[in-house]
């Protein structure tokens, strides 16, 4: 039987609440699915190639939420929006967080869209993070402007020198 509509948005609430108060990435972890290929990705709205910056599979997913528990601290997360599509097991979140950078403390905020698809057994399958707000407030694009006029970014593979 199909998630009801009431199931999947408590899902998608309690994942929002971890992620939110900065849950360990064990206990982020518990909200994907064990036994599906899970599907994370993160990028900005107007990206040519958003699949660069797709994730698959749980390490994958892990590494994610430990470089952004690395090298930001979360804060101010807000939910202005939740769609929630039982027929799909789809739940769409309109929200927005303050990023500030560890080592500067620069911060900035960034509005985005999320799309959390779900499996029988309230599971996440799929976690897409659309960035809504400017190109360079997504998190995935992030340039700390206190290197020292030496750019650093995380997920593009390549670090301050």
């Amino acid at each position: 039987m199909a998630p009801s509509a009431a199931q999947l948005t408590l899902a998608a609430e309690k994942l929002i609440f971890d992620i939110a108060n900065n849950a360990s990435s064990s206990r982020l972890l518990s909200h994907f699915s064990q036994s599906n290929n899970v599907v994370l990705q993160h990028a900005w709205s107007t990206c040519q190639n958003p699949n660069s910056y797709r994730f698959t599979g749980l390490n994958a997913v892990r590494s994610y939420f430990d470089l952004l528990s690395t090298h930001y601290e979360r804060s101010c997360m807000m939910q202005h929006a939740i769609h929630v599509n039982d027929s799909t097991g789809r739940v769409v979140v309109a929200a927005s967080v303050k990023w500030t950078w560890r080592s500067s403390r620069h911060h900035w905020q960034e509005d985005y869209t999320c799309y959390i698809d779900y499996d029988a057994t309230l599971k996440v399958v799929s976690f897409i993070v659309v960035t809504t707000s400017a190109e360079s407030t997504c998190v995935m694009r992030a340039v700390d402007p206190g290197s020292g006029g030496k750019k650093k970014k995380i997920f593009d593979m390549w670090t301050d020198t």
